[in-house]
């Protein structure tokens, strides 16, 4: 059984000024993503974060949305 690429996620921390840059790597493929959040923000909700930009990026990358569905190719904006 393949294990998920987000079991294990190396987070690493820099303060700059008022806001905390975060970068998210995957233990499992190397996938990295970089973002900013408030200085005061708990672990958990950073982890959180982490976890859900890195699978946004991955579906992304394999060309579906976050549903799993592949995009109708029409973009735009649903009024």
């Amino acid at each position: 059984m393949a294990e998920n690429p987000d079991s294990e996620i190396l987070l690493e921390m820099n303060r700059i000024r008022g806001a905390m840059e975060v970068r998210a790597v995957s233990a499992g493929d190397g996938l990295e993503v970089v973002f900013v959040a408030p200085t005061n923000a708990a672990q958990s909700d950073i982890e959180r974060l982490a976890r859900s930009k890195l699978a946004y990026v991955r579906a992304k990358a394999r060309g579906v949305d976050q549903s799993g569905k592949k995009p109708d190719g029409k973009g735009g904006w649903t009024a």
